[in-house]
């Protein structure tokens, strides 16, 4: 189980684009996804001129925000009594979906 999935807020701990919040749309590989509004270039493309292309990046300069209490926090993987996985975020003991 990934601690983090699609469409989960994220804030940008690392890089140019630190204290940025925003949402990760997808997955690339495992470790690499693309957050929204993130890591944008441009790239000259023969008879379109330039477009705007969003690069991955690496999970781990990410965390997850809480938007009800305007922090970020750590995921982590809890087990109840029936084996059943759940995640929880560390600093508030909030349940995610």
């Amino acid at each position: 189980m990934k601690k983090l999935r699609a469409w989960d807020p994220v804030i940008m701990i690392t890089g140019k684009y630190t204290w940025k919040i925003s949402t990760i749309k997808k997955f690339v590989d495992d470790d690499r996804v693309i957050v929204e509004g993130v890591n944008e270039v441009k790239k000259a493309v023969k008879g379109k001129w330039f477009i705007k292309k969003t690069l991955p990046v690496h999970v781990s300069n990410l965390m997850y925000y809480v938007e009800d209490q305007k922090k970020a926090t750590k995921i982590k993987i809890v087990t109840d009594k029936k084996w059943k996985k759940t995640r929880e975020a560390t600093k508030f003991k909030l349940t995610l979906k």
